[in-house]
């Protein structure tokens, strides 16, 4: 490798003595560099386990203490269903650290996946593409994405080859450039990756060496080609409508590109051309002939202030203007070059991807130092046969084609190699796509996709199609595809708008072992690769990851049914079923869920309906879900039978920012917080609004719970307007003066005890909780400091003689503090992903929503007899809202 790509890390030499793979103290304990550096295909099936394990959440192991590590490990352990590793995990002792206080009885899984090889991070947006190379031995990987940067990362070491390749800014915007369209070849003996980057509709096609980590060249857009003055030229068209012209023997610029104006003819057609050249202002007709050198009158009409022309010689060769032509994106040629190029002077010429010079196929690379050199795409030329800057190229892998994502776009097709024969056009292929054409085995073959969403493979030289017949695959569009051979059988790997990758035996058209899950947004690309002599798949996805999959391996079959949200769980409530503790979750996969709290088993197949917020509550004997659609529309679910209660109806006028249930006179009641400051009851069983709206608050009501106290339904409020409020929910007055002391939003509101005294516990944007005495308001203790910036959720637990208050940020960080002193119990709690819910059971377990997945944690050390302080006060409450 060259100097611009990073050494070998250090921190990777292994400190393990033999067997420490099979220690589940070393795996907490160990640098995880030490573990990276470790061969990812053990033989051993105890060192599989746990490297499945380890390799669950390997892109976060390197930020994480050992106390941090060690809870993530166990529950991923509980994900793949390692339950007795997971008891292990969280049985470590970690130097420094208190035990753990729970671990894990049950986790989803739903997006845990024993092929998972890597997880590579450092995107900073959604990835969108990916290809894949071999430079010295060393499988790479080359992904783009919308955060404005090109990243090269060494597949089998699991980091970065080199520095992030920072994409074009623009100066006036400061919006950067994003790489959407990749591909790889190898070109005079090097490998290139070709990058199409976008920035504000103009496209650019970029060569990186990936030898060196540096951008060499830029494919220019080609105009017209022709022999004029005995000199073979080159006319080339900017993003910004720049015209060059180029000699292609030299790769020198010939002549000058400067603004024109094309003014308007009868009819509004240009009709002549006015260039300024070195002071003077010069006129030409559109045959190239020079009318006038003096001023043009300033009355005269200007058809395109923003055309180019390039002068040589003190005349004009051409001249360029946007102009639609069918779609097209054309040119208009201008004096001795259009002839030359046998078009009509004024025609519009259509702007050309690709280039042939003296008859023969070749692509234009601009080097950054401003020269053009031509490629030749005839394999085995030797520069000086034509006398021009030549250089050869082969075929690795596949052709370099970057193909339009939407009709109409532009086709940025730069074959630098002979293309494989044309395939035999049929009625299936033709109304297809082609995902990628592919070397495998040394026969060239073609995936492509069709509107049924099937997928197809065909031999490229014969144009039979390989395999018995098309295999259905995604439920939505396909967005990409790749080939590989694996145990000597060959491979599909497709994704698609589903947010699934998947994996097909093509031959018969099996999926196999189910889709790879990890991925908790779209994925956007695929690509195959060999690393330390096995085939993997490398995604790209908007969850901003890179996640490498091994090809050959077996996936860890779930056997409880625990199968979880497809999607992030956005709220989620406590309850019972059938006598039974059980949790309700709704997640952005348009689906509620229940769950049995001991087993995890969920109540039926899900109900489908699209929730921003959740509570629970007891209906004529039922237990039924309230829940608020984005539209601010409420619906109540049986959640015994799944089947919905009446007819939806319509919410308060705004945006519904809280929610909770209540009992008030003997009727169920649901309560509604709305962005215009105001409260309002709805009457569960008829689905009707009881009395006025509560108004006081000036600012948005964002934060609702209700308790009883002394027999009376109590509400309490928080809003932008930094204050808390005490509502009477039979009368619907306000209790007393608002609450102050916030000092800025209040965004979290909970019920609970303390010491056996009911309260409400308040958390703000201004980094404190406080806690006040129902029903008089009076604040109880001094303000608590958030651990780690505002509060996002709260939830409380009795266990043994304190009350636990949990706590969670919007981060993948859980606190669990003493209520009465803010003394840390146990160490935070740290997830795999960012926590949405946390939920004190009855019976002292810990309910934990993290991405798609929901973790059940039980106390240990004896802890577990405790009751949930939560349970009579705040069991409707809403553990997870959407930002104001």
């Amino acid at each position: 490798m060259a100097d611009a790509l990073w050494d070998d890390d250090p921190s990777a030499a292994p400190d393990a003595v033999p067997g420490g793979l099979t220690d589940p103290g070393w795996l907490v304990r160990a640098d995880p560099g030490s573990v990276l550096a470790l061969p990812w295909n053990m033989s051993e099936p105890e060192e599989q386990r746990l490297a499945m394990v380890y390799r669950a959440s390997l892109d976060v192991h390197r930020q994480l203490t050992d106390a941090e590590r060690r809870f993530v490990l166990a529950l991923d352990a509980a994900r793949l269903e390692q339950v007795d590793l997971a008891a292990q995990f969280a049985a470590v002792a970690v130097p420094g650290a208190d035990p753990l206080g729970w671990e894990p009885a049950w986790v989803s899984g739903s997006q845990a996946d024993s092929r998972l090889v890597r997880t590579l991070t450092g995107h900073q947006g959604q990835v969108t593409a990916v290809a894949t190379a071999v430079v010295a031995g060393r499988a790479l990987a080359v992904t783009g994405g919308r955060d404005g940067t090109v990243r090269v990362w060494d597949l089998a070491a699991g980091r970065e080859a080199c520095p992030p390749l920072p994409c074009r800014t623009d100066a006036r915007s400061a919006l950067s450039a994003e790489v959407d369209r990749i591909a790889t070849a190898t070109l005079d003996g090097s490998e290139v990756a070709l990058l199409r980057s976008k920035l504000a509709g103009e496209q650019r096609l970029l060569v990186l060496d990936l030898a060196t980590g540096f951008v060499t060249g830029e494919c220019v857009r080609v105009v017209a080609v022709a022999e004029l003055a005995g000199r073979s030229m080159v006319l080339t068209l900017e993003d910004d409508r720049t015209l060059r012209l180029w000699n292609a023997a030299t790769g020198a610029e010939l002549g000058l590109s400067v603004p024109a104006q094309l003014l308007a003819g009868p009819d509004g057609y240009p009709a002549e051309v006015r260039v300024e050249l070195g002071g003077a202002v010069r006129t030409w007709d559109l045959v190239g002939n020079e009318l006038d050198s003096a001023p043009v009158d300033a009355a005269q009409q200007m058809f395109d202030s923003q055309a180019v022309a390039v002068v040589v010689d003190g005349r004009l060769v051409a001249c360029a203007f946007d102009h639609p032509h069918g779609g097209d994106t054309v040119v208009t040629l201008i004096g001795d070059l259009a002839a030359a190029c046998g078009h009509r002077s004024g025609a519009p010429v259509r702007v050309s991807q690709s280039v042939a010079v003296a008859g023969r196929p070749a692509a234009l690379l601009r080097e950054y130092g401003g020269s053009l050199r031509v490629w030749d795409r005839v394999a085995g030329s030797r520069p000086g046969a034509q006398g021009w800057v030549v250089t050869t190229d082969e075929l690795r892998g596949q052709p370099l084609q970057l193909p339009a994502e939407d009709p109409g776009e532009d086709y940025w097709f730069w074959q630098l190699a002979d293309p494989a024969p044309a395939l035999a056009v049929d009625a299936g292929r033709a109304a297809g796509s082609v995902l990628g054409t592919f070397v495998v085995d040394g026969r060239a073959l073609e995936l492509t996709t069709d509107a049924d969403h099937a997928v197809r493979v065909w031999d490229a030289a014969t144009g039979a199609e390989v395999g018995e017949r098309p295999f259905p695959c995604h439920e939505d569009r396909i967005r990409a595809g790749a080939l590989a051979e694996v145990n000597g059988q060959l491979r599909a790997v497709t994704a698609g708008l589903d947010r699934s990758v998947r994996l097909w035996e093509v031959a018969c058209g099996r999926q196999v072992n189910g889709p790879l899950k990890g991925h908790t947004g779209h994925v956007w690309d695929v690509a195959t690769a060999i690393v330390d002599g096995h085939p993997v798949a490398v995604t790209a996805g908007a969850d901003h990851t890179v996640r490498v999959w091994g090809l050959g391996e077996r996936r860890v079959l779930r056997r409880t049914g625990i199968r979880g949200h497809k999607d992030v769980v956005l709220a989620a409530a406590m309850t019972t079923v059938q006598g039974r503790p059980a949790v309700v979750t709704a997640g952005a996969d348009k689906t509620l869920r229940t769950w049995d709290l001991a087993t995890g088993i969920p109540y039926g197949g899900g109900i489908a309906a699209e929730v921003s917020l959740l509570a629970t509550a007891e209906l004529d004997g039922r237990t039924v879900a309230v829940t608020v659609a984005p539209d601010a529309t409420l619906r109540r679910w049986d959640l015994g039978t799944g089947q919905e209660l009446g007819q939806p109806v319509a919410g308060p006028a705004g945006r519904v920012l809280a929610l909770a249930t209540a009992g008030v006179d003997g009727r169920a009641v649901a309560m509604t917080g709305s962005s215009d400051g105001t409260a309002q009851l709805w009457e569960l069983a008829t689905g009707q609004h009881l009395g006025r709206p509560l108004t006081g608050h000036t600012g948005r009501l964002t934060a609702l719970a209700t308790a009883t106290v002394d027999g009376r339904a109590l509400a309490v409020t928080g809003s932008w307007d930094k204050t808390v409020r005490l509502w009477d929910l039979a009368t619907g007055r306000q209790l007393g003066e608002p609450l102050t002391g916030h000092a800025d939003w209040v965004t979290s509101v909970i019920t609970t005890t303390l010491n056996g005294h009911p309260i409400a516990v308040t958390a703000g944007r201004d980094g404190t909780i406080r806690t006040w005495s129902l029903p008089d308001g009076r604040p109880c203790a001094e303000p608590l400091p958030c651990p780690a910036g505002p509060v996002r959720g709260l939830a409380t637990a009795v266990l043994g003689t304190s009350t636990h208050l949990i706590t969670t940020n919007g981060t993948e960080t859980v606190s669990v503090r003493d209520l009465a002193t803010g003394a840390e119990l146990v160490p935070p709690l740290r997830c795999p992903a960012p926590v949405q819910s946390a939920l004190a059971a009855p019976d002292g377990a810990l309910v934990l929503c993290f991405g798609p997945e929901i973790a059940v944690l039980s106390a240990v050390d004896g802890q577990a007899s405790g009751r949930a302080a939560a349970s009579g006060y705040d069991s409707a409450r809403v553990a997870a809202r959407p930002g104001p």
